[in-house]
């Protein structure tokens, strides 16, 4: 999918090793801040690039916003309530993170990643995780889909045409737009 980088913030992890936040907006003009972990794109600052992008479902983020996600099975002990209690313990505010994405549109089961990408995507990670890779495709285009959070409370064949999630975005691969 296009995606137009408005901004990269450089972030540390734990280890001192730097990774990125893309801020970039998708064609529908949805502004999102992607998590990037393995490459740079400063350098594409104020163009467009095509992504293969992936998103990870948060039930946390769902429940706190009134998504009320019955496709999935919940946590055995989750709430927002007591997540919130454990995170002000911690001293961590979970309000207003401007990571979260709302998506809207169709599940797809069992998706096909485009061949385009088959360069790209040859990390052993990347092929554990999306071995048999699930989707939801939006007016933007397709994100493949972290398999966790997705056990299914309901078959597939009972799944609504719209399906809406929250979550993160996290960049997989990239090449320059034409």
């Amino acid at each position: 999918m296009r995606v137009f980088v408005s901004d990269v913030i450089v972030k540390k992890d734990k280890d001192g090793y730097d990774y990125y936040w893309v801020v970039g907006n998708l064609q529908s003009g949805m502004e999102v801040i992607i998590d990037d972990y393995y490459f740079d794109l400063r350098e594409w600052i104020g163009q467009s690039v095509e992504m293969l992008l992936s998103f990870l479902r948060s039930p946390y983020s769902e429940l706190q916003r009134g998504i009320c996600n019955k496709l999935f099975l919940p946590f055995k002990y989750y709430s927002v309530e007591l997540i919130d209690e454990l995170l002000e313990e911690k001293g961590v505010v979970s309000t207003g993170n401007e990571r979260v994405v709302i998506l809207t549109g169709e599940f797809i089961d069992s998706y096909a990643i485009p061949k385009k990408w088959a360069s790209f995507t040859q990390r052993d990670l990347f092929r554990v995780l999306y071995k048999e890779p699930s989707a939801l495709k939006t007016e933007d285009g397709a994100f493949l889909l972290y398999p966790f959070h997705l056990r299914k409370a309901v078959p597939i064949e009972r799944f609504p045409q719209e399906v809406t999630v929250a979550g993160s975005l996290n960049l997989e691969a990239w090449i320059p737009s034409h």
